[in-house]
């Protein structure tokens, strides 16, 4: 179930790829490249994806979570208001990493925008030492280097007329993965007081006020596309939901270490899916960085399962 959630994942990044660069579909059908891969469309992707996704969390929170709307009003009383700048700093953050995340994608390979993305349980790691005190390990420094060394060499190649778009691509995924740490360490001091139910419900909601307010200093145009741009938003959406709902339940059904399979099968699943649907090769040594930067994820997560038995 885990490692289908990761195929959802995948699939979404890849669909996301398709929006702006056109596309052969297994080789055989056209397809894709409906708008230009920019800043403004970016956003407007990830506000459409949250028109959708935050109807269906709503739906869906009371069957995951019973008390959640009692949490949320909860939230609400003045006591808890530091609780509550913490969960909407967190959810901002989520929100900056998924904006960039997006204009990665829009500028450079989906697997390799992804690679560069989970750079993020690193950054983590440095951020558990300067905040919790909790200093890495030799291995975990080992490690450190073992996928930074790997997220160097999925850097694509520069060339003369790519090198403004490949230089943007890199610095988003990057940016993406720092904000994403940021957000991570910050939702874990929310957990501390609230269930990550409506703590999901709290993120989806200021996603979709901040890139809905975003849009109003981007200049949007997307011709008559509307009703592709909104077909695939809803499927991105469904592919989001139902990866994490997966992740979840496979959880549920074995235990928490399990966990780690989403992080290492992720950007590869990404990488794959890439290949076989839209025929994005990565170069050799793009391949060799793909393998250490999983193998070095896999590391750190199985070091820190360990530490916490």
């Amino acid at each position: 179930l885990v490692f289908l959630g990761s195929l959802c994942l995948a699939a979404q990044n890849v669909l996301l790829r398709v929006v702006f660069v056109n596309s052969f579909i297994f080789g055989i059908l056209p397809f894709g490249g409906f708008v230009v891969p920019s800043l403004a469309n970016s956003l407007l992707l990830l506000q459409l994806r949250a028109v959708f996704m935050l109807p269906l969390i709503v739906l869906l929170a009371p069957k995951l979570y019973a008390t959640t709307w009692l949490n949320l009003k909860q939230l609400l009383h003045p006591q808890n208001r530091p609780l509550l700048i913490k969960a909407s700093i967190s959810s901002f953050s989520l929100f900056l990493s998924l904006a960039l995340l997006f204009i990665a994608i829009a500028k450079i390979p989906a697997g390799v925008a992804t690679v560069l993305f989970f750079i993020h349980p690193a950054i983590t790691v440095i951020l558990a030492w300067r905040i919790f005190g909790d200093r890495p390990t030799w291995l975990r420094w080992g490690v450190l280097v073992i996928v930074f060394s790997g997220s160097f060499l999925v850097v694509p190649s520069f060339t003369t007329t790519t090198d403004n778009d490949t230089l943007i691509g890199i610095s988003a995924a990057l940016g993406a993965g720092v904000a994403y740490a940021i957000q991570g360490i910050l939702a874990q001091i929310c957990f501390r007081a609230i269930h990550p139910v409506p703590f999901t419900v709290v993120s989806c909601t200021v996603i979709l006020v901040f890139s809905s307010l975003s849009l109003l200093f981007v200049n949007i145009e997307v011709g008559d596309v509307w009703s592709i741009l909104g077909i695939v938003s809803l499927i991105a959406a469904l592919l989001t939901l139902a990866g994490q709902l997966l992740y979840n339940f496979g959880i549920h059904l074995a235990n928490a270490a399990i966990a780690s399979i989403v992080a290492i099968s992720n950007p590869t699943s990404t990488a794959i899916l890439a290949w076989l649907i839209i025929q994005e090769a990565l170069q050799g040594r793009q391949v060799l960085g793909v393998a250490l930067v999983t193998l070095g994820v896999g590391l750190l997560t199985q070091d820190a399962r360990t530490k916490s038995g």
